[in-house]
């Protein structure tokens, strides 16, 4: 009787992980297959859904204008005097910034003044007027949360931005109406020129207090001075004849001179600083009025239904991979879906206890560096 030699079985062991990632991703596509009338409507109705609620919400429109700040010379005589003297006057450069009035327009103060400003404009119903919050029928307990959440609504209707090789600043205004969304533009590049109109005649104000008060010492001390040369020529008639005598009248006349010198500059910078301190002309150049949008917004409705699609099949594909795992988990006590609910009962741990699960992540990071 000849015996054959039988190869030995093959020992069973971990299943290789990518065999195990092949099977998750096949049997993840004969699972969408399974449910794929479920999946196909979810993902038909999100394509026609999305579109559809986007066409029942109003259309609206953006109303553009371009301005741009103008500049003041970068270092006035007051300015350069103040420094001789020892005094550091309020710089206006740095409200010059472009990206500053960006910013100064999305403002709580700025938009609140654009929200208790009336607007008046006409609809196919009638005549609309009132301020932002009737016009945007604000909901709150009071009307101090009424206008709070119509700020914020503004804000997000509101975009400026900057140019930072031109140096202006584009600002778009979103609003239901094209009318209103012109106005409402205006109305911010008018708060904004006053902004900047009340911040430079505050500025002269002050510049004009400080040269008046520095103006008064000057003229005192010039008077002095020349008080001082006057008595020296009365006492000494013939003084060309003494070196000693003609070098004082030179150091007196340098520093009548001199306070001459300092006198007209504080009265120059006075006079400016009055005329500052009035002065009502627009301080920002409007490149590009606010004009009124005749096209409303794009409603972007190709970008929705792909978007509404996608999102169909996502929720689709959640739902039947729930269903088979409901079904599993009721059939098999161990495999996949034993696993998979004990590593879901675990994630759940984690995330009620963080802490622990960063204390182990460091501690097996300190392990493998060892």
């Amino acid at each position: 009787m000849t015996l054959h030699a039988h190869p030995a079985p093959t020992p069973i062991g971990p299943v290789d992980r990518e065999a195990e990632e092949g099977l998750s991703f096949l049997g993840l596509a004969n699972l969408l297959l399974r449910h794929r009338r479920l999946v196909g409507a979810l993902a038909l109705l999100g394509l026609v859904l999305l579109p559809a609620i986007t066409l029942f919400l109003p259309r609206t429109y953006t109303s553009a204008s371009v301005f741009m700040p103008q500049t003041r010379s970068a270092a006035s005589s007051l300015s350069g005097l103040a420094a001789q003297l020892g005094f550091t006057l309020p710089s206006t450069e740095s409200g010059q910034n472009p990206s500053f009035y960006a910013d100064l327009l999305e403002s709580n103060s700025i938009l609140g003044s654009v929200v208790d400003s009336r607007f008046e404009y006409r609809t196919a119903e009638g005549p609309v007027q009132g301020t932002l919050v009737d016009i945007y029928r604000s909901k709150g307990e009071n009307q101090a949360r009424r206008r709070d959440a119509a700020i914020r609504r503004l804000r997000g209707d509101v975009s400026a931005t900057t140019a930072q090789k031109t140096g202006v600043v584009e600002l778009e205004v979103t609003a239901e109406h094209p009318d209103l969304a012109r106005q409402i533009n205006h109305r911010l590049i008018g708060l904004v020129n006053e902004f900047n109109l009340r911040t430079r005649q505050s500025q002269a104000a002050n510049e004009r207090e400080f040269t008046e008060r520095r103006l008064g010492e000057v003229r005192q001390e010039l008077r002095t001075t020349e008080d001082r040369l006057q008595s020296f020529l009365q006492r000494n008639r013939d003084y060309s004849n003494s070196p000693a005598l003609t070098f004082q009248v030179e150091r007196l006349q340098r520093e009548v001179s001199m306070r001459q010198e300092v006198f007209t500059t504080l009265a120059q910078a006075f006079e400016q600083a009055k005329i500052e301190e009035v002065r009502d002309t627009p301080v920002i150049t409007v490149v590009e009025s606010p004009e009124l949008p005749v096209r409303p917004d794009s409603r972007w409705l190709v970008v929705k239904a792909l978007l509404g699609l996608l999102l169909g099949f996502m929720i689709g594909a959640a739902i039947a991979v729930w269903k088979a795992y409901t079904v599993n988990s009721e059939r098999l006590g161990t495999g996949e879906a034993a696993e998979f609910a004990r590593l879901r009962r675990q994630a759940m741990g984690d995330l009620s206890r963080p802490w622990r699960s960063m204390a182990r992540a460091l501690g097996l990071a300190r392990h493998a560096e060892r």
